[in-house]
């Protein structure tokens, strides 16, 4: 990504790249392809851009913009192209000569490029490229141009100069420092990559001051459009760079020949959507393809349809879509299946008149790629008569009956259940009734309950993960249903602990969201895919380590 820091410094592909290259190979034990697959991979498609001959290329961050510089018959002729139904039909418009450094905000109704070499000038558009205005630029030419993603704040900066930042659309600029970012955001946040040192720098006032957030990094390191999240090929993290947690698989590097170096990182700012190319150490060699991860690197696809030039390359926000130079001036879209939801209310059932009607009157919403089907003549409230809770000062509000049908086995659904009233959340308990004993299994501490403003109103709400064939699962079977009765309760007594005493422990396929699990419904993996881990894992001591 930062091809313009590496040759401004002087820097091109040292030899500590190739080390990098070879470590994650070897090291993460790369000899082997990912063994499980995720559900939700990418799908890529050709994009044809009218008249070919791109310079640049960028897809906004919310998805909605293609947006390409084009050359013209003349080394300095600039058309731009918009698409705004993924390359299906392109808008032409005219671009300022020798335009440079495509840069887009959130929507991409706001562009800004620099001027052809030698000028010391920027470009702004505020419509989508329709028109351009030529703001103030009172900094040194050919510098450096950043922006952030809501398009307030411009940096522009020379290395081995200053850094110039601006928040009225380049009409007024002021000198903050000497560090020139890699990536600016909202609010005055910036990250600098310092390609000499392996650094990753963060600045939080505008580039006036740096802290080091991590030594030894890789100078491709990705940042979320968020800021929150770095990618460095070998490490992810989600704090700003405060803690790493080692990324637990990468693809196979060395299996089409000499070793390539990685170029390019991509990362989502939600950190479970990756991606990663790889450029040939040398002149011989071919580019190689995309990879892409929806796990948070736990897996990883092959785009895997022919050599990749990877000199442009764009992913949205939510890592939904990326968008991707191929060879022949052929360009790809990869388009992430996103989770589907479905939502029932219950209060179009009738409840048993012992039922309280915070559970009578809940929304169930079952969200997945794989299991979303919530089968409506299914749902019911369910009497709290004969249920006899673990902690004697419970009241038991009632249950919900519902069946999800999969499209295969072993799958899982996000549950969330909205109670039509709203309680204290550490008073609030859930339960599994034991199919074998008239009492219930407390999995309190295995769910996430919160207080939500839904339509103007605030209620509690119960989310976790259910999976086909577990212990939430009342019917204990592989079958493409998840059977899930569940159970509400509220505490009596006010000086009760907001953690009752003896819970259950974790039953395999309850998965809190941003918590840890027992169970194996967070690897996100198939019952047979960890049996096939299981074997290769005896045969060949390869120790696989699971990042959460």
């Amino acid at each position: 990504m930062l091809f313009g820091e590496l040759i401004n410094k002087g820097k091109l592909y040292s030899s500590t790249s190739v080390v990098f290259a070879v470590t994650l190979a070897v090291s993460l034990g790369v000899l082997f392809a990912p063994l499980a697959k995720a559900d939700a991979m990418y799908n890529w498609k050709d994009v044809t851009i009218p008249g070919g001959n791109v310079s640049e290329s960028r897809i906004s961050p919310d998805g909605s913009k293609l947006i390409v510089l084009q050359r013209g018959a003349t080394f300095n002729d600039r058309k731009l192209l918009v698409s705004a139904d993924n390359g299906a039909n392109w808008s032409s418009h005219l671009a300022p000569e020798g335009a440079v450094n495509l840069l887009t905000n959130t929507d991409g109704s706001r562009l800004v490029v620099q001027g052809k070499y030698g000028q010391n000038n920027i470009h702004v558009s505020t419509n989508g490229g329709n028109s351009w205005t030529i703001p103030a630029a009172p900094v040194e030419s050919d510098a450096s141009l950043r922006m952030s993603p809501d398009g307030s704040t411009l940096t522009k900066c020379r290395y081995g100069g200053h850094l110039y930042v601006s928040r009225d659309n380049g009409q007024t600029w002021e000198q903050k420092g000497n560090e020139c970012p890699s990536a600016v955001f909202n609010g005055g946040r910036m990250i600098y990559m310092d390609v000499y040192d392996d650094l990753i720098k963060q600045s939080t006032d505008y580039g006036v001051t740096w802290d080091i957030v991590k030594d030894g990094a890789h100078f491709g390191s990705a940042f979320s459009n968020n800021g929150n999240n770095m990618f460095d090929g070998s490490g992810v993290s989600l704090d700003g760079g405060a803690n790493w947690h080692q990324v637990s698989t990468v693809p196979q590097v060395g299996v089409y020949g000499p070793v390539v170096q990685p170029s390019n990182f991509g990362i989502s700012d939600g950190a479970e959507r990756l991606f990663i190319t790889f450029e040939p150490s040398g002149s011989s060699n071919a580019w190689k393809p995309v990879y892409a991860s929806v796990d948070g690197g736990k897996t990883w696809q092959d785009w895997g349809s022919g050599d990749f030039e990877g000199g442009s390359i764009s992913m949205t926000a939510d890592g939904s879509k990326i968008f991707a130079a191929a060879n022949n001036n052929i360009y790809r879209l990869g388009t992430l299946q996103l989770p589907q939801t479905k939502t029932f209310d219950v209060s179009t059932k009738p409840a048993p008149a012992n039922t309280d009607n915070a559970v009578a009157k809940s929304t169930i919403a079952a969200k997945s790629l794989r299991c979303y089907d919530l089968v409506a003549s299914s749902v019911k409230p369910l009497s709290a008569d004969g249920i006899t809770p673990t902690e004697a000062r419970v009241k038991i509000l009632g249950g919900l009956s519902f069946n999800i049908n999969c499209a295969q086995v072993s799958a899982s659904s996000d549950i969330t259940v909205s109670l039509a009233s709203q309680y204290d959340v550490s008073k609030v308990r859930v339960y599994k009734k034991d199919s074998a004993a008239a009492n219930l299994q407390d999995i309190t501490s295995q769910v996430v309950i919160k207080n939500e403003t839904i339509a103007g109103k605030t209620v509690t709400t119960v989310s976790y993960k259910a999976v086909d064939g577990a212990n939430n699962d009342d019917d204990h079977t592989a079958n493409s249903v998840i059977t899930d009765p569940v159970y509400f309760g509220v505490v009596n007594d006010p000086a009760s602990p907001a953690t009752p005493a003896g819970a259950a422990s974790n039953p395999a396929g309850i998965t809190p969201k941003g918590g840890k699990s027992g169970g194996l419904a967070n690897t996100g993996t198939s019952v047979w895919a960890i049996g096939g881990l299981a074997i290769v894992a005896i045969a060949g001591g390869i120790v696989l380590k699971r990042y959460i």
